[in-house]
C-alpha cells in the first residue's frame, strides 16, 4: 500500500469515526434514537411512523397477543426493531419488517404493509415462534441482544 493509499484509508477511518461518534449517545438511549442517528436521510425517516413504541406498549402488545413469555417476546421485539413498527431491513438474505422483524423471504405468506401493523406483526411472530416457545429464527435471540431488554429494561 502506498503512502497516499494509507493516508486515504486513515482519512476514511476518521470520517467513519466522526459519522458514528454522533450515534454514541443514541446507542445509549437505544431503539429509534440509534436508527435516527445512523439514518438521517428522509427516505429512512419514512420507515418511522410515530417513531417507536415504548417498552411498556410492546410488553402490553406481547401480552395481548398471547406469547408464552410476554417479557421475552417484548425483549426480542425491542432488540430487533427498537420498538419501531415500520422498521425494515433489506439485504440479499432478508427482507425483515416490523417490531419482530418478520423475514418476508423466509415467510412469504406475510405482506410488508401488514407487518408494519404492530398487532399483525405480533400475531405473525406468535405463529412463527410457535406461541413464543421457539425463538431460534430471531438473530436477537441467537446473539443474546434481547437479554439487555429482558433483564434490565423489562424486568
Amino acid at each position: 500500500m502506498t503512502e497516499t493509499e494509507k493516508a486515504l484509508a486513515w482519512l476514511g477511518g476518521l470520517y467513519l469515526l466522526a459519522k458514528y461518534w454522533d450515534a454514541v449517545p443514541a446507542i445509549e438511549r437505544g431503539g429509534a434514537a440509534v436508527y435516527d442517528a445512523l439514518h438521517d436521510d428522509a427516505g429512512h425517516k419514512r420507515d418511522l411512523p410515530g417513531h417507536q413504541l415504548t417498552k411498556d406498549a410492546v410488553l402490553a402488545l406481547a401480552t395481548r397477543a398471547g406469547f408464552a413469555d410476554p417479557k421475552l417476546a417484548a425483549a426480542i421485539a425491542m432488540a430487533e426493531s427498537g420498538g419501531v413498527p415500520g422498521a425494515r431491513v433489506r439485504s440479499s438474505r432478508e427482507d425483515s419488517v416490523g417490531l419482530w422483524q418478520i423475514n418476508l423471504l423466509a415467510h412469504p405468506s406475510y405482506d410488508a404493509e401488514q407487518m408494519k401493523d404492530p398487532e399483525q406483526n405480533a400475531l405473525a411472530a406468535l405463529d412463527i415462534s410457535r406461541g413464543g416457545t421457539d425463538w431460534r429464527p430471531w438473530s436477537a435471540f441467537k446473539n443474546g441482544a434481547y437479554k439487555r431488554w429482558k433483564t434490565g429494561v423489562l424486568a
